[in-house]
């Protein structure tokens, strides 16, 4: 049996997508996403703020066509890096790989 690492999401982006390019030729696009859940002892919404990360073509598109505050629909793969910064000290950071990116198509006028 073969594992699996997918993930689907649906929020609003929370800022403008960060376009990078690198010297490589390669480009990538990192913004966050936030989630809303019901947190039932609060008795309310509580929004998880979901990094995501967008290469090559995926992440000229996110550049160029997705907003502050769209609504989008993402699937993609759960990652994780680990590294050692310049004390040594253990860093880890956790992101949603994009695959696709779909956004819900506003209506004239809003």
């Amino acid at each position: 049996m073969s594992d699996i690492n997918q993930i689907f999401l649906t929020g609003r982006l929370g800022q403008a997508p960060e376009l990078k390019y690198f010297e490589t030729g390669s480009k990538n696009a990192k913004f966050s996403i936030g989630v809303n859940r019901w947190n039932k002892k609060a008795e309310k919404e509580i929004v998880s703020w979901i990094p995501c990360v967008a290469w090559g073509s995926l992440a000229e598109y996110v550049g160029e066509y997705i907003k502050k505050g769209d609504f989008v629909f993402i699937s993609g793969s759960l990652q994780k890096e680990i590294w050692q910064d310049s004390n040594g000290i253990q860093k880890s950071n956790t992101y949603v790989l994009i695959e696709q990116i779909k956004t819900q198509s506003k209506k004239q006028g809003e």
